[in-house]
């Protein structure tokens, strides 16, 4: 992401070498630690009969293909018998079309290893300060749980992710709006439109099948709007950094209260310090939660202990984390965007 202050890994307080990692190294490590989330997935979803929560995406990319309604056979009691219905729009089946090629217990896998190799080659450019999100509870759930955190997460680093964008939206946007480059949105923009002409192609009733889904459902809800939510606006204070509008954005956006979903807050760190902060406490936040849960992820009362700790545990430590940086540096891509347009119309009218 282009939101760090130093401009070498040296100052970013990692405590053993320079910091600054050649990119045989980063490839090694990227390889390492992908192949280590790849097995981690592989074996939980044997444990399911080779089910994750990629499945829905494979099994939606495919039914697409055959002319078939992902909406209709996916879900408790359906074909693909998964704890809960495909609530992803149906660009997110067609970003997923080309791993259709591979079998569906081998595909999810694949979709983590590629995912992880990209989060750790791009989170290590400047150094290896931000490694520590990987020992992470928020990081080892999207592993094991294939989900597209890891892939979004990557996304801040590297801009090419973005062109899949449509696949997560509630994922891509606080990335999009948290960065100083304008990059990451122009490929967002080829992307969508690239998604949306596969999948109308495909399926052109999808948008109508999509929020019939979603209609069933109450578990995706901003953070914001929980207790201790409102407290995340405090990153307003510091509006001229990125990092405050990516920490904003993702709590404004509806989602559901998984550890996974703290994982894009941990590109705000800029140390090794930082990065440590923000993966013990969350960690230690969701064995707490655990430990209170009373292990259905789906009772009420565990879905109020987990949205407690997602706000307490990820929201507000990267909120504090904003807070103590000063309310200064490169602003947001599309603020720069309306401050020039402003001069423009100002030196225009003669003002």
């Amino acid at each position: 992401m282009s939101f760090a202050p130093y401009p070498s890994g040296a100052a970013a307080g990692f405590p053993w070498g320079e910091n600054r990692p050649s990119a045989r190294q980063r490839i090694l490590v990227a390889v390492g630690l992908a192949a280590l989330a790849a097995i981690m997935h592989y074996v939980r979803a044997l444990e399911h009969g080779g089910l994750s929560d990629f499945s829905s995406i494979w099994y939606g990319a495919r039914f697409m293909l055959e002319g078939r309604n992902p909406y209709e056979l996916i879900g408790p009691g359906q074909l693909v018998p998964t704890p809960s219905r495909a609530f992803y729009p149906a660009t997110a089946f067609a970003a997923a079309i080309p791993l259709t090629l591979i079998p569906f217990h081998v595909a999810g896998a694949v979709f983590v290893f590629l995912s992880t190799a990209l989060l750790a080659w791009g989170s290590t450019r400047d150094g290896w300060h931000r490694l520590p999100m990987f020992p992470s509870i928020a990081f080892f759930t999207s592993a094991q749980l294939g989900q597209w955190s890891i892939l979004f997460t990557a996304a801040a680093f590297i801009p090419a992710i973005a062109f899949v964008s449509l696949a997560k939206p509630q994922a891509a946007l606080p990335v999009l709006t948290g960065n100083e480059s304008s990059r990451p949105f122009w490929w967002a923009m080829g992307g969508a439109g690239t998604l949306l002409l596969v999948s109308f192609y495909l399926m052109p009733q999808w948008p109508r099948e999509w929020w019939t889904a979603l209609g069933t459902t109450d578990h995706f809800v901003p953070p914001i709007t929980q207790f201790g939510g409102p407290a995340i606006a405090l990153v307003l204070l510091r509006w001229r950094r990125p990092e405050a509008w990516l920490v904003l954005v993702a709590a404004c956006l509806p989602q559901t209260w998984y550890p996974y979903n703290g994982l894009i807050l941990m590109a705000v760190a800029f140390t090794y310090r930082d990065a440590c902060i923000l993966s013990l406490v969350s960690s230690l936040g969701w064995l707490i939660a655990a430990l209170a849960g009373d292990g259905n992820t789906r009772s009420s009362e565990t879905r109020e202990v987990m949205s407690a700790t997602l706000i307490a545990a990820c929201y507000l430590p990267a909120t504090i984390m904003v807070l103590r940086r000063p309310n200064q540096g490169p602003e947001p891509f599309w603020m720069r965007w309306f401050h020039q347009r402003k001069g423009v119309y100002i030196a225009a009218s003669g003002r």
